[in-house]
């Protein structure tokens, strides 16, 4: 009887850790873009895949270009064939240029600089440990196992919770993995950009 407590215990605690890891990589992943840790983010991202699932939807939303699911197609304008042809090549160039090891830290390092030019700081930088991973696990859209090896987590941006990154992690040999990545606008927002555009 002692021997299938201590296994159940074994077990619960195994299933928790496993449970917790994809989590807890994410969030490895996160400080590391914060504090310019490139040599972790060289071994937690599978770049060459998260480069090629984020160009889709960064060139989606900078060049405003029409849903893939639209039914019937639209035949498109020569602006949006222009668009297309120059537009897209230079947002590939963009992500292919800033999203690696050492270019992920510095857009965090431009983007922060720009916002405490142009805002207050809010301190969220100075809370405690625990408050900002409470304060990030708010920002958690959706979270699930698609498979026992694969993760998938959907998070707001902080400041502007339109924008809803798309995560996918791997579980590799080495642990967990970010193999995917995508950006996506909620309606409200696409709308906005549209009527500047227009």
């Amino acid at each position: 009887m002692k021997r299938f407590c201590v296994a159940i215990i074994f077990a619960v605690v195994a299933a928790s850790a496993y449970a917790a890891s994809p989590f807890v990589t994410a969030w490895r992943i996160r400080e590391a873009v914060r504090s310019g840790n490139s040599e972790y983010l060289a071994t937690a991202i599978e770049w060459p895949s998260v480069r090629e699932t984020l160009k889709p939807s960064i060139a989606h939303i900078a060049l405003d270009l029409p849903e893939q699911e639209q039914t019937p197609p639209k035949a498109p304008t020569l602006w949006q064939r222009f668009k297309v042809y120059w537009g897209k090549s230079a947002v590939d160039q963009l992500v292919d240029s800033y999203v690696t090891p050492e270019g992920l830290p510095k857009l965090f390092t431009m983007r922060k600089a720009y916002r405490n030019y142009v805002e207050t700081d809010d301190g969220t930088n100075a809370l405690p440990i625990l408050e900002r991973i409470s304060r990030g696990w708010a920002r958690v859209k959706r979270a699930k196992f698609t498979a026992l090896t694969t993760f998938e987590i959907d998070m707001a941006d902080k400041h502007d919770a339109s924008r809803i990154y798309l995560g996918k992690l791997e579980l590799t040999r080495t642990g967990w993995k970010l193999t995917g990545l995508r950006l996506r606008l909620l309606t409200t927002a696409k709308s906005a950009i549209q009527r500047l555009a227009g």
